[in-house]
């Protein structure tokens, strides 16, 4: 006796296709050993012969007749076959006919088993070539029981020797253990070990009695229909064809495990068995029987027997499906599975579909359904995984993921667990408001059992989009980033964070894309967020690593500015509906604004921390907030200060704390607070303010100091400048001062255009030296001066004091209504003209009069009034229309008439003395 088949690992398929296929195949290939044995039959009259290649005629002369006919057959007293007939008659030509005719067949090997067959009809026709060949044809409820408990039906039934095929026209039913089936027509092949079902193929199993299934199929029953089936034993093989559909109904519950029924149906399959281990063995005499070691047994075990009988199990171990293959699995009530693809290979062994073309598998149908699709698919249903390439998707209520290969791993429920995809990876989360986008070179995404996300993880090139269905209510926002996007979820599936890896942008658009909106993109190593509850709107974004924010108009005007900000960590916080409140940059955190037109310059904001604050309508920058020395740049303008504003729609530069400073290539100024008027170039400065002017001519001549070259210092307690116009005003308390020449006043007022200086309150002065005689000796010595207002034209180099002038030099005093003070280009007096009650003191002296001018080349004072007078205590008095008093020579001259009045007298009562008029 051969070796015993090591046995095999044992597959459990739902469907009861073993015992099918089984039985396909011992039908064939022992209906075909029956029939060659058979020499001769009897016949019936009311049965007829309709099967192809009949004989049309045959010989009529009987030469032999037997009623009652037996015959055993045996070869060295081994019995090989009993015939029985009602009546057997032989002819002329040697064909036989037999009626009602019984054949058993004997198994050489053991006597106790046996193939039967019995007919209506027999006729029996050797070949006129070769007596060994024949061909036989049995009709009329042609019966067949192999010793392997087969049984098969028909009603006509053709066999030839010489090509060893069996034909059988009509329907053919068959019966083996729990296994039936039927067909219209079948070939079998005995040459080629090959049975050919013709037409409407119906295969069945079937509960045994006992409420058992055989070799622990999980399957109660089993139906198989086809147009037509081939059976193969080498290889072993089945294929089905023309509508080919296989419907399987499982137990209930197998090893503690729920099953499910299985309904398949394609154009063609084909069924790949092999021989299971051995279900039973008989033993009986002398026989040796070799059992191989299996596990962890340590050698053979040796049986000795007269006789031994093995039964070998068939069992399936693939499908191979073609042409518009529909699957549907369903587990206990619970709604199927369906699969359809363009092929398909079961493999039975690991529960698994190898899918192609055009593959959709729908896990669950209901209002959340889970699809997946791809060109190509492994669905390994017993281990809930799937393995998709070629335009991969999974779609599972509102959410997507594809990619060119695709991973998934479902619950038990067959919702989808998770899901990796590779190579132009996406995913979309759809909900009724809006859209959650998220493309990568990988995806992996986490699912719930009620079919909702929880987390995403998007490596690569990562970009994120979540988009509003209804762009009024909240704005569309966007990451990417180069190496990874992580993405949270709630319990509810709605989208609660995104964490990015790698260089990040945040986009956020305008809203409604109106002409005063503005696009926002925020990039950084890594971006941080945080969502709402209702999963649409950012709360919070966190941007760490040389981050930057970009602030882009829409739409280019004077007012409209392009802002990009760079720091090292970004803090923002969100208006609802996606709007950016307000943006912190942490870290020597620096604005630049871009103009949008080319009239305007670029402007520069540093500081340790920026905020950024928009507004909620346009979503441009409304502010910028900036904290810790800060620094402000337009053009050659320049601001410092501890913390600085700048608001966007009036263009306000705001400074305070520290010591706020502010420069141009002019000047610089300082003050507690300064707020510096941008667009429309003006300057307000409260409190201590300081302004130097690099030199004289920074001012544009307007201010009345003698050294071109100097700086020029102002103060007060307030300004304000309009730089357009070159004007400066100072107010409080205000001073301007060269070396030791200057100008106060609660008021100046600078008008470098027209070189003009104004003063007015209390206006003091010392601007100039003028000569002054004493003694015979001249020097020059300072000059002050007092009024109400003062006004200097540097173009005209022209000083003029108004309201209770008072001007000093040394003892000299003038006191009048107005002053005109005239200076060179060297800023050096020339001469001085004052009106309205004119005083002029000196020691011992005093001159009145309507109107003086003082001459600094002669040094001489012409006074006239009505009259003029001068005074001196020791030298007497002199008056008239008009007086010269010449202080260099120490004298006084009268006159008595000027141009106007002729008739005028002069009265002098004078002496000299030591150079001065004494009264």
């Amino acid at each position: 006796m051969s070796e015993i088949q090591e046995t095999k690992k044992s597959y459990n398929f739902r469907a009861k296709m073993p015992l099918i296929l089984r039985g396909l195949a011992v039908f064939g290939f022992v209906a075909a050993i029956l029939v060659i044995g058979i020499g001769f039959y009897n016949a019936r009259n009311n049965q007829t012969f309709r099967m192809k290649g009949f004989p049309a005629e045959l010989s009529e002369e009987v030469v032999a007749v037997v009623n009652g006919y037996e015959r055993t057959e045996s070869d060295n007293g081994i019995v090989k076959y009993l015939i029985k007939a009602d009546k057997a008659t032989t002819f002329k030509d040697n064909h036989q006919e037999l009626e009602n005719v019984f054949l058993q067949v004997y198994d050489p090997k053991n006597n106790k088993l046996s193939d039967k067959i019995s007919a209506v009809k027999a006729v029996y026709i050797p070949d006129k070539v070769d007596s060994k060949d024949f061909k036989l044809f049995l009709a009329g409820n042609v019966d067949i029981e192999t010793r392997n408990n087969l049984k098969v039906k028909t009603e006509q039934l053709t066999y030839d020797k010489k090509t060893e095929v069996a034909d059988a026209e009509e329907t053919v039913e068959f019966a083996r253990d729990n296994i039936s089936g039927k067909s219209f027509g079948a070939i079998v092949n005995i040459k080629d070990r090959t049975l050919d079902l013709l037409k409407d193929v119906e295969i069945f199993a079937h509960q045994t009695d006992d409420g058992k299934i055989l070799a622990s199929s999980d399957v109660k029953t089993a139906k198989i229909l086809a147009g037509r089936a081939f059976v193969s034993q080498v290889p072993e093989k089945i294929k089905l064809e023309q509508g080919v559909e296989i419907y399987l109904t499982p137990q209930s519950e197998v090893n503690g495990n729920l099953t499910q029924a299985t309904d398949i149906k394609a154009n063609q399959a084909t069924a790949f068995f092999t021989n299971k281990e051995v279900d039973k063995i008989e033993l009986n005499g002398n026989v040796d029987v070799y059992q191989k070691p299996n596990g962890n047994n340590s050698g053979w075990t040796k049986t000795k027997a007269n006789r031994a009988i093995a039964t070998v199990n068939k069992e399936l171990k693939r499908l191979e499906l073609y042409d518009n293959v529909v699957i549907e699995t369903t587990a206990n009530d619970s709604k199927p599975t369906k699969i359809s693809s363009g092929s398909a290979v079961y493999i039975k062994d690991t529960d698994i579909f190898d899918l192609k073309n055009n593959v959709e598998i729908i896990t669950v149908e209901d209002a959340k359904p889970t699809r997946i699709r791809a060109e190509t698919a492994f669905y390994d249903q017993r281990g809930g995984k799937v393995l998709l390439t070629g335009n991969t998707e999974i779609i599972q209520g509102g959410d997507l993921v594809k990619g060119d290969v695709l991973n998934a791993e479902l619950f038990p429920n067959k919702r989808i667990k998770n899901a990796v995809a590779n190579g132009n990876a996406f995913l979309r989360q759809d909900s009724a408001d809006r859209k959650t986008e998220v493309s990568a070179s990988e995806i992996t995404a986490n699912f719930n059992q009620d079919a909702l996300i929880q987390k995403a993880n998007a490596t690569g090139g990562s970009d994120v989009k979540v988009i509003p269905k209804n762009s009024n209510e909240y704005k569309q926002f966007g990451l990417f980033a180069p190496k990874a996007i992580n993405l949270g979820f709630r319990n509810d599936g709605t989208l609660s964070n995104l964490n990015t890896q790698g260089r990040t942008t945040i986009k956020l658009n305008a809203a409604n894309n109106s002409p005063d909106s503005a696009n926002k993109n925020l990039t950084a190593d890594s971006v941080n967020t945080t969502i709402s509850n209702n999963g649409k709107e950012l709360v919070t974004a966190q941007a760490k690593g040389d981050a930057e924010l970009v602030v882009e108009p829409l739409r280019a005007s004077k007012e409209n500015y392009k802002s990009v900000v760079n720091a090292a960590e970004f803090n923002c916080d969100f208006y609802p509906g996606n709007n950016a409140k307000s943006c912190v940059a942490k870290s020597d955190a620096k604005a630049v604004r871009y103009p949008t037109v080319k009239s305007q310059s670029k402007q520069t904001l540093e500081a340790n921390s920026l905020t950024a604050v928009f507004s909620q309508t346009d979503q441009d920058v409304e502010k910028f907030d900036a904290n810790g020395n800060a620094k402000f740049n337009e053009a050659d303008r320049n601001g410092i200060a501890n913390r600085i504003i700048y608001t966007a729609n009036d263009g306000f530069v705001k400074l305070s704390g520290g010591e706020p400073t502010v420069w141009d290539s002019q000047a610089r100024a300082k003050a507690n607070e300064i707020d510096w008027d941008t667009q429309n170039e003006k300057s307000v400065l409260r409190g201590d303010v300081s302004t130097t002017y690099y030199s004289q001519k920074q001012t544009g001549g307007a201010t009345p100091f003698q050294d071109v070259n100097s700086p020029v210092f102002l103060t007060a307690q307030n300004a304000s400048f309009d730089h357009k116009a070159e004007t400066a005003l100072y107010t409080g308390n205000a001073r301007a001062w060269q070396s030791n020449n200057y100008v106060r006043a609660e008021k100046l007022f600078l008008q470098q255009k027209d070189q003009q200086l104004y003063a007015e309150g209390k206006v003091q002065s010392m601007l100039y030296d003028a000569k002054q005689t004493v003694g015979g000796k001249s020097s020059k010595n300072p000059v002050y001066a007092t009024a109400d207002k003062m006004t200097y034209q540097g173009n005209l180099n022209l000083l003029r004091y108004e309201n209770n002038v008072d001007i000093r030099q040394g003892t000299d005093r003038i006191v009048a209504g107005v002053a005109n003070v005239f200076l060179d280009k060297n800023n050096e007096l020339t001469k001085t003209v004052v009106t309205n009650d004119v005083v002029i003191t000196q020691p011992n002296r005093r001159a009145t009069g309507d109107f003086a001018q003082y001459t600094a080349e002669d040094e001489s004072i012409v006074l006239r009034g009505n009259p003029a007078k001068v005074s001196d205590a020791e030298s007497g008095s002199s008056q008239g229309r008009e007086v010269v008093v010449n202080l260099r020579e120490n004298r006084v001259v009268g006159k008595g008439s000027d141009s106007k009045n002729g008739t005028g007298r002069t009265r002098t009562v004078y002496k000299i003395k030591n150079g001065k008029i004494n009264e």
